[in-house]
């Protein structure tokens, strides 16, 4: 007895198929999942020879599973089938060691024929197809017809469900690009937007197309797009006769492409442009009812996020306006957010860190003493060293901050850098006494760079400290205090000379400061965090 699981979410399908594997020549017994969860919890109960697979499920992709299974040592053979099969998803099968990789839809002989290679050896399946004589059953003609309706049911859930809950627009475009290719069987695509005050088409999402050569933005003369976007034309079809390739875009040509109009509010405002399809036929009524479905659903997701973008960059400019203006009454703390925004994307700059997170650490830097609005103005402007009391009230600041941007979803990952800047590599710092890597990486950066403005700025109570006096800090405090790579980052950023001292300025100097403090001295009065001292 051969044991086969059927791991496919949608029931129709997953009953079709275990009947057809029932059809084998050999005795088999088939088990039936309907998602990941539960696979896994039939995998480890007993011993199964065959896993067949959906791709696509509604708690994750099929692949994930088997890369499991390969990590511990499960050897079971794999007969995967989807919908749509990427080049990158064959590569990850094939990396996988999947035995049998079927294009839904398929004839239900196609699956026997790869569970014939499985299961029974090549000598014993040629004698069995001489002597046996197939049963034709009605499900397995059934089934290339229940595929296709199980594939476009995928799709739907996907704009319906999916799409909504990428947070920005590039990857709701993205997401849109991905789900028109496989409505159509395309194998290369882009999605552009016009700007309209510039006549000029940008690419915002592109899959699959060779960089070379290719532009990301153009005019939109320079390309056959004038009657989508002016006209109003529904839909582009070109397919070449001759096999002469036409240009889509400059730099891009191909013999056949569909384009069709990204509208916002109902304007025309870009092209979906779908190159390559498989069935280079024109485009049929269904899967043009499809390609309207999906850019209609894009339109309202596009309009969505243009608000809720809008309000977000308000919101943010008006935190960033209200710790300017908080810093501003303090000579010798203004700046002091900018600055430490600036010399954060240095080092994250130094340390090879993508735009992404660069404009993240960006943004926290701005924003890392926001909580400082909840602090009294006796402690907050005391001009000199706190009282145990004292800088117990100034250790809440980085609480508050995090309570200020609790609610703003686009801030959540800025509300990070917020509550953890005075954490420390070694867990003694606050709030929450994180330690090494537990604090998040933006944090570390923003903490390094806070602590280098503390020493380098002039304070009522104690002038700048020279650059040798900053760096010898840093060292002495990496892997206490600080994260060690962070370090070596602002060393080096430091000693490239991009770093300032009022300590070389002698600013503020003549307007009474106290006299040259030592380390020692500027330690003592807050004993646990270094970048704390200045009250931040």
């Amino acid at each position: 007895m051969q044991n086969i699981l059927v791991l496919e979410d949608q029931p129709a399908v997953r009953e079709v198929i275990s009947e057809v594997l029932e059809g084998i020549e050999v005795s088999v017994s088939v088990g039936k999942a309907d998602s990941l969860k539960e696979a896994r919890e039939m995998l480890v109960s007993r011993h199964w020879d065959c896993l067949v697979t959906d791709l696509s499920l509604g708690d994750g992709h099929s692949l994930e599973l088997i890369a499991e299974l390969r990590n511990a040592s499960n050897t079971i053979p794999v007969i995967l089938v989807s919908g749509f099969l990427s080049a990158s998803r064959l590569e990850e099968a094939g990396a996988l060691n999947v035995k049998h990789v079927l294009a839904k839809p398929f004839d239900p002989e196609m699956l026997l024929e790869c569970l014939r290679n499985v299961l029974i050896s090549e000598e014993a399946a040629d004698e069995l197809k001489s002597a046996v004589k197939r049963k034709t059953h009605t499900a397995g003609r059934l089934l290339p017809e229940m595929f296709e309706m199980d594939r476009k049911l995928g799709l739907l859930y996907r704009m319906f469900d999916e799409m909504p809950k990428h947070s920005d627009v590039s990857r709701v475009c993205g997401s849109a690009l991905e789900l028109a290719m496989e409505m159509i069987y395309a194998h290369r695509g882009y999605l552009a937007l016009f700007e309209r005050n510039q006549e000029k088409l940008v690419i915002v999402a592109d899959k699959n197309l060779s960089q070379q050569g290719m532009v990301s933005s153009c005019e939109l003369r320079e390309t056959p797009f004038h009657n989508l976007i002016h006209a109003g034309e529904e839909c582009l079809e070109i397919s070449s006769a001759n096999g002469m390739a036409a240009a889509c875009w400059p730099g891009i040509e191909a013999e056949q492409y569909v384009a069709i109009p990204v509208s916002l509010q109902g304007v025309h405002m870009g092209v979906l442009c779908l190159i390559d399809r498989t069935n280079q036929s024109v485009l049929r009524t269904e899967e043009k009812h499809l390609l309207g479905l999906l850019v209609k659903k894009l339109d309202t997701l596009l309009d969505n996020r243009a608000v809720h973008a809008a309000l977000a960059e308000s919101m943010r400019e008006t935190l960033i306006a209200l710790v300017r203006s908080l810093e501003a009454r303090d000579r010798y703390t203004k700046d002091h957010s900018s600055r430490v925004s600036q010399l954060s994307v240095l080092i994250t700059r130094e340390m090879g860190v993508d735009a992404e997170m660069a404009q993240l650490i960006q943004t926290g830097g701005l924003l890392h003493d926001i909580g400082k609005v909840g602090i009294a103005d006796q402690v907050l402007l005391k001009p000199g060293r706190y009282t145990d009391q004292e800088y117990a009230i100034m250790k809440a600041h980085p609480s508050i901050g995090d309570a200020i941007l609790k609610n703003m979803d686009t801030l959540v990952r800025e509300r990070l850098i917020v509550r953890h800047h005075h954490e420390r590599w070694d867990g003694k710092g606050y709030p929450d006494r994180l330690g090494e890597k537990d604090i998040p990486f933006e944090a570390r950066v923003v903490c390094v760079a806070d602590a280098i403005d503390a020493m380098t700025t002039h304070r009522v109570y104690r002038m700048a400290r020279p650059l040798s006096f900053c760096l010898e800090q840093l060292k002495q405090n990496s892997g206490m205090q600080f994260d060690p790579e962070v370090i070596k980052a602002a060393v080096s950023v430091i000693k490239r000379g991009v770093v300032q001292t009022q300590a070389k300025t002698g600013e503020y100097a003549h307007e009474g400061l106290m006299p040259m403090m030592t380390f020692s001295d500027i330690a003592a009065e807050i004993p646990v965090d270094l970048g704390a001292y200045d009250g931040g």
